[in-house]
């Protein structure tokens, strides 16, 4: 299913009616080149799903953030920066997806072997930012 988000409260009112089809171990997995609004909406679902505070930030640089709350938690990763899959160990991902917290992961390509195997629910929306228009595709879903 294909959003059109013309503004950021398009991409706002799309993560909170994609926050109540998710459960605690779902796997998100958002696609798209720079600039096509990946972190933005992570940041708009993270807080769709309760983190109670505003400053929910990129891992761009971190890699790994996580989000503690209500005896929740909510890992957001960006592997934009992995260039080998030996580095997804470093991290910690196997780890991560072991556990039995929701997972959001930008730039999914690399570990896509990963994810596949991970026993979880995979959700994968994949933006685009063409001729001035954003647009997000959702698989696996509707909302």
């Amino acid at each position: 299913m294909v959003f059109e988000l013309k503004t950021l409260k398009d991409t706002e009112n799309l993560a909170k009616n994609f926050a109540k089809k998710l459960k605690e171990n779902d796997l998100v997995l958002l696609k798209g080149e720079l600039g096509s609004g990946k972190t933005t909406f992570a940041k708009y679902l993270v807080k769709a799903l309760g983190f109670p505070h505003n400053d929910v930030s990129s891992p761009s640089f971190t890699i790994v953030q996580e989000y503690i709350f209500k005896g929740k938690k909510i890992y957001h990763i960006d592997l934009y920066r992995i260039e080998k899959e030996s580095e997804l160990y470093e991290i910690g991902l196997e780890e991560i997806l072991s556990g039995d917290s929701l997972v959001i992961v930008e730039w999914p390509e690399i570990g896509e072997f990963f994810f596949e195997t991970s026993g979880r629910r995979i959700f994968k929306i994949i933006f685009d930012f063409k001729n001035g228009k954003r647009r997000a595709n959702l698989t696996n879903l509707d909302i």
